[in-house]
């Protein structure tokens, strides 16, 4: 059923793709959507998969008028230095070179900062190395234990899609391999660095500024208990300060833990404090009221009928309904809870912020 809503899905996503390429072509047009693609897509798409120092990075000319007029954009070319190969073939210290169009922001192109390390995903298209996912398919890990947690789940995936169909194309296979373990998922959302890449494959209604990309699609009931104390354990030693904030919460319903109760809390305080209130930080209160065991009752966000304002409502931050009055009211509806429940959070140190932004999850649409 999952992946028949992703089917369908993709149909209206290439609808979208084409209305907003006509309808947001004015000075509001930052970016039109990307089909969200997570470690476990990107890996399945990749030919080769590098942890590279980006050694280099330069502009060239397109050889011909016709060429260029064809792209309509200026071509970049990223020359990596291979560290580490964790898929296909090629040898540490080998270059690579990456043509892309850096100057693009619709749809948002990779991004390949000159002096810092990044696991690319790469793909041939006409006989050069191109990057897969667009922004999805750069990450800038922030330090080792980051790296390692790259590492670890994207070798987990090259293992278990080679188990899912050894001698198959991906085309003629595409429902086994687009399936990914429930412990694979679980494995990348318990970690903050690919946190958003497990938790939105579990559930990707959580993450409101993407979510009109699925249909009630929604696979938290099939978590074990193990799979979900996993979950709790990553949640209280890193606690959440963005969107997958209520996107972790989710799996979470149902298990208890007063450690997970506190760390929600502190997570709120904090982000309350630091960015105020939106659509996601309001769907983490609920979601920490009914922990609670207060009664809920479903809030109806305002959102146009027409998709392609919608996808653009979404892609604004906080997603459909950040300046509803449920929204702008969400920080007197914290006091009161707190109040309430005798709550005094402390706040959270925040996070480093990222080398390079705009990639991963925090693709702008």
């Amino acid at each position: 059923m999952r992946e028949e809503s992703r089917r369908h899905s993709g149909v209206r996503i290439g609808t979208l793709w084409l209305g907003l390429l006509l309808a947001l072509s004015g000075p509001r047009a930052e970016a039109y959507p990307i089909a969200p693609m997570t470690l476990w897509e990107l890996t399945l798409e990749a030919e080769l998969i590098v942890w590279a120092e980006v050694e280099a990075v330069t502009t060239r000319a397109f050889k011909d008028y016709d060429e260029y007029k064809l792209s309509g954009f200026e071509e970049g070319v990223a020359r990596l230095r291979v560290r580490e190969v964790w898929k296909g073939t090629a040898h540490p210290d080998e270059r690579v070179e990456v043509a892309y169009s850096p100057s693009t922001s619709c749809p948002a192109p990779p991004r390949y900062e000159q002096g810092l390390l990044v696991v690319a995903f790469l793909t041939r298209w006409n006989g050069t190395w191109s990057t897969v996912g667009l922004s999805y398919g750069t990450r800038y890990p922030t330090n080792n234990d980051e790296a390692q947690a790259y590492r670890r789940v994207v070798e987990l995936a090259v293992k278990a899609q080679k188990q899912a169909s050894p001698r198959v194309p991906y085309r003629e296979d595409e429902q086994a391999l687009a399936s990914a373990p429930v412990d694979w998922e679980v494995l990348a959302a318990s970690h903050p660095a690919t946190r958003w890449d497990g938790l939105f494959r579990l559930v990707p209604t959580g993450d409101v500024v993407r979510d009109f990309y699925v249909g009630g699609v929604d696979r938290s009931v099939r978590l074990s208990p193990e799979q979900r104390e996993t979950l709790a354990r990553g949640f209280v030693m890193h606690p959440p300060l963005d969107r997958s904030l209520p996107m972790l919460l989710l799996p979470l319903r149902g298990h208890a833990s007063a450690e997970v109760d506190a760390a929600a809390a502190r997570a709120l305080e904090t982000v309350l404090l630091d960015s105020g209130p939106s659509r996601w930080a309001l769907l983490a209160f609920d979601l920490l009221r009914e922990r609670h065991g207060e009664p809920l009752v479903p809030r109806v966000m305002p959102e146009s009928e027409d998709p392609i304002t919608r996808a653009w409502e979404s892609a604004q931050p906080g997603g459909v309904g950040a300046r509803s009055k449920a929204v702008s009211s969400l920080p007197e509806e914290w006091r009161r809870f707190k109040q309430r429940r005798r709550l005094s959070p402390k706040l959270l140190p925040l996070p480093v912020e990222p080398p390079v932004a705009g990639v991963g999850g925090e693709t702008p649409l």
